[in-house]
């Protein structure tokens, strides 16, 4: 009997710990669908290839006693005052920061890019 409760036990952390490490990086990014991004020399090879992209990368504090939670943007390097695309990005470490606070902070990872000023 006391082999049975411990495969059982076993088979349900292992697949809490899948469920938990594949299941917990994501990314979302809304883009704008008018205006054009801020144009910029980088040697990235990704999405953000040739625009001016600002990395956010902090912990907030959360709680059951906060209804909602404020990120501030940074507007520095933002002549028109308006972004173009938004990522928010959420990883494993976050995840574990999350768990271990007991929901307390939450890292989070924001690429912002600014949209171009109108001549």
């Amino acid at each position: 009997m006391t082999t049975l409760v411990i495969t059982c036990f076993r088979n349900v952390l292992l697949f809490g710990s899948i469920l938990l490490f594949f299941g917990s990086c994501y990314s979302v990014r809304l883009v704008s669908t008018n205006g054009a991004p801020m144009p910029d020399q980088n040697n990235r090879d990704d999405w953000y290839r040739d625009k001016r992209v600002l990395v956010l990368d902090t912990v907030i504090k959360a709680n059951v006693a906060i209804d909602k939670i404020t990120i501030p943007v940074k507007r520095l390097g933002c002549e028109s005052g308006q972004l173009f695309s938004v990522e928010y990005k959420d990883t494993f470490g976050g995840n574990l920061l999350y768990l271990f606070t007991l929901g307390s902070k939450r890292k989070v990872k924001i690429k912002y890019v600014c949209m171009k000023p109108e001549n």
